[in-house]
């Protein structure tokens, strides 16, 4: 049972070293990119929601 840990953990390793890891600005562009999709969607569902609340008040 030990030797089948130690197993994995080597394969485990040896599988990391096979992956091709992202470079700093590769990480920095996809982070820019998630933020500013991420402010732009809060921009569009805050209108939605401003529009939806000026509608309901109407018909109150």
């Amino acid at each position: 049972m030990f030797t089948r840990i130690v197993r994995y953990f080597q394969e485990a390793r040896a599988e990391l070293s096979r992956v091709t890891w992202p470079t700093r600005e590769q990480i920095v562009e996809g982070t820019q990119a998630i933020l500013v999709f991420t402010v732009v969607a809060m921009v569009i569902l805050g209108f939605y929601d401003l529009v939806f609340r000026f509608l309901i008040g109407l018909v109150r």
